[in-house]
């Protein structure tokens, strides 16, 4: 009976998600993949609902073709890749079990277990016979809905969504670095225009959602790729050219793109206010979170204080006089992945974090995974992306929002499919 019901999944994803690319199905999934980063910020239950669709698509192909488990257990590297998300959670819940039990906890706790989905979803992967051309392509769906959401805008604020501006504009910024890697691998006039349409309106709602971290991320990001090219080819001159390129867009972005050079001024005009000793302005009120959080950290360094014991510290901190009462709004996290890590999960949490973002870089580095042009446009789109959400998590938090745990999750999965050893007989 079992072996029954396997071969009729089994019929069911072969042929309707794996016909040479030419299935309904195979365009109906890029469709869904490729309009999420977007749409999971606009559409109120549209993340969620896909998310845990894909992983129900991940659960079928898994018992369809239980073999794979083999394949993976052999393949240490994806072994390794799937095991990150779990050992995270895991974490997690032993800090929500432990030590602070909360609804509060509760509630941050379930968001990261949204994490998990990664596994089938990357089973999902796995199973398809994607092509990377198609793949990067389909984001350029996410930068249209960008675009198209940037023209109905009233344009009188920060563009924003179901999530804050920031968290809008990286997700935003990150849909523009698919959509370049998308243009790279484009033969086809038509398809090039639609990635850089794509490319286009994801940089104008990267724009206009003003997100100084997002500016500062991709150009650290962009610096450390380069300086890694360079050494790794011996042509430090590389490295020169590539700084003065990046400084020098960097620089007129903030002096003629008035979006960005308005966040640029209101900088200047907070850190001279916070040198005048007044705190309470984005940049001021950020220095006061971090001093919150690091005292948090000093009470238990290693295995952390709670989700909530942040929370419990700024509200101590008002009502004695230390905060005035509008830190209550930004009580729940203080504003960098890195410092919330600390004090609710401990240097211990904090390594699981920097596992999960730098381990894939570490193989996307690997000369081994990277051999033939779609490959290396593909290994250096997601090398910049993940430098991007290791240097968001310096003034953000991430992992408190289920729609970015998600878009990461998606690029996660892909990343551990691409470097698995199915992806080398695969990819085209």
């Amino acid at each position: 009976m079992e072996t029954e019901i396997q071969t009729i999944i089994g019929r069911f994803m072969i042929t309707r998600f794996n016909l040479n690319g030419s299935s309904f199905y195979y365009y109906a999934l890029l469709l869904i993949i490729g309009t999420f980063p977007a749409l999971s910020l606009i559409i109120e239950g549209y993340g969620s609902g896909v998310w845990y669709l894909l992983g129900v698509l991940g659960i079928a192909a898994f018992a369809s073709k239980p073999t794979i488990v083999k394949s993976i257990i052999r393949d240490r590297r994806l072994l390794l890749l799937l095991s990150l998300p779990l050992a995270f959670v895991i974490w997690s819940f032993l800090i929500y079990h432990f030590i602070d039990s909360s609804d509060f906890a509760k509630s941050r706790f379930q968001r990261h277990t949204l994490l998990l989905i990664c596994i089938p979803v990357t089973l999902l992967f796995y199973h398809l016979n994607f092509r990377t051309k198609d793949l990067l392509l389909c984001f350029s769906l996410s930068g249209i809905v960008f675009l198209v959401y940037w023209l109905l805008d009233d344009g009188a604020g920060r563009l924003d969504g179901l999530v804050h501006a920031i968290h809008f504009g990286n997700i935003a910024l990150i849909v523009f670095i698919l959509c370049c890697g998308a243009s790279a691998l484009q033969t086809r006039r038509h398809w090039f225009v639609i990635s850089v349409v794509g490319g286009a309106g994801s940089l104008l709602a990267f724009i206009q959602a003003g997100s100084r971290g997002g500016v500062m991320a991709l150009v650290i990001a962009l610096l450390v790729i380069g300086f890694w090219f360079s050494i790794s080819r011996n042509r430090i001159r590389h490295f020169t050219i590539t700084l003065v390129l990046v400084m020098l867009a960097a620089g007129l972005s903030i002096n003629f793109i008035p979006p960005l050079s308005d966040r640029y001024d209101a900088t200047i005009q907070e850190v001279s206010k916070i040198n005048d000793g007044q705190m309470y302005n984005s940049v001021g009120m950020r220095l006061m979170m971090w001093d919150a959080s690091l005292e948090v950290a000093a009470h238990s360094p290693f295995i952390g204080s709670g989700f909530s014991a942040y929370r419990t510290e700024i509200f101590d901190r008002i009502e004695k006089d230390e905060l005035k009462p509008i830190m209550s709004e930004f009580s729940s996290e203080p504003h960098s992945q890195f410092l919330y890590q600390l004090a609710s999960h401990g240097l211990i949490g904090v390594f699981l974090f920097l596992l999960l973002v730098t381990v894939p870089l570490f193989y996307l580095a690997s000369e081994k995974t990277v051999s033939d042009r779609a490959s290396k446009v593909l290994a250096l789109t997601l090398s910049i992306i993940f430098l991007s959400f290791l240097f968001f998590g310096l003034t953000i938090t991430l992992f408190d929002q289920r729609r970015v745990l998600q878009s990461f999750g998606l690029l996660y999965s892909l990343t551990a499919w691409f470097l698995s050893v199915k992806q080398k007989e695969r990819i085209l």
